[in-house]
């Protein structure tokens, strides 16, 4: 017992440096200049150049990378949330054999990998005329989001009383009522699990903008930091200083999402 109450407060403070040493070196070399690269990452910069940030945001135009990737961000979570929470639904309360195979039908979309279906998707967009336009690549992100967040909304819908919805049916609730009134605020820490991971995966992509966004305007974040590098040289310290910018938004996002994403994690996301 007196070894494992050593070992653990060690075990934690090796993971917390592994987290932390990562951050360290971003935000280090954000506010360092040019010259002082050549004495390592790790050395603390003497001159904390913060004009860093601002030279960024201005030659990556990160406003309107900003913009962009609120927009793709923002209509994709609500999107995914509202179709997986609704067809999770149905799926956990009823037991016949084709919500099973709806079920695994969409489990399949967890293990098929994208670049299986980029090519196809591409022409089905190209076809449809949204190359190039955001509710293409906001499509691209619902359809892969959807099967991961229909997974942990069917795992947690199924721990819900049947008797809650019932009393609603005696009380004359709708279906449709009941389950955005009185179910879908139960599965608070399964929304806010889904919108962290994946805002986390939207909001720092960049193939899929890159593949069906081509033009400059329509960048987001992580494109927009490919202004920096060239054929020949990267801009280090700019590309860390755009990487601390485009990341305040993910921070804040989860220190407001982490009470109800640490209760979706312990409870409906295991269950099943």
């Amino acid at each position: 017992m007196n070894l494992r109450r050593l070992l653990m407060p060690l075990t934690l403070a090796f993971w917390a440096a592994i987290v932390f040493i990562p951050f360290y070196l971003v935000v280090t070399m954000s506010l360092k200049s040019p010259t002082d690269l050549q004495y390592g990452p790790l050395k603390w910069p003497e001159t904390l150049k913060f004009s860093n940030y601002l030279t960024a945001w201005q030659q990556a135009n990160m406003g309107q990378a900003f913009l962009n990737s609120i927009l793709i961000t923002g209509v994709s979570l609500v999107l995914i949330v509202v179709f997986s929470s609704m067809a999770a639904y149905p799926l956990a309360r009823r037991t016949d054999r084709w919500s099973d195979a709806l079920y695994v039908y969409f489990l399949a979309g967890i293990m098929v990998p994208f670049q299986l279906a980029m090519i196809p998707l591409y022409k089905l967009l190209n076809g449809l005329n949204l190359i190039g336009k955001y509710p293409g690549a906001i499509a691209v992100y619902i359809a892969t989001g959807i099967p991961f967040a229909v997974f942990l909304y069917v795992s947690f819908f199924k721990t819900v009383p049947r008797e809650l919805e019932e009393s609603a049916q005696i009380d004359g609730s709708g279906s449709f009522r009941t389950f955005w009134q009185i179910l879908f605020p139960l599965v608070k820490p399964i929304t806010s699990t889904v919108i962290i991971i994946k805002s986390l995966f939207i909001w720092n992509d960049f193939f899929i903008p890159l593949l069906f966004l081509q033009s400059k305007a329509m960048r987001n974040i992580p494109l927009s930091l490919y202004s920096f590098t060239s054929e020949y040289t990267n801009n280090w310290v700019l590309i860390f200083a755009a990487v601390v910018i485009g990341s305040l938004p993910l921070i804040g996002l989860f220190l407001a999402l982490q009470k109800h994403f640490i209760q979706g994690i312990a409870s409906g996301a295991v269950k099943g």
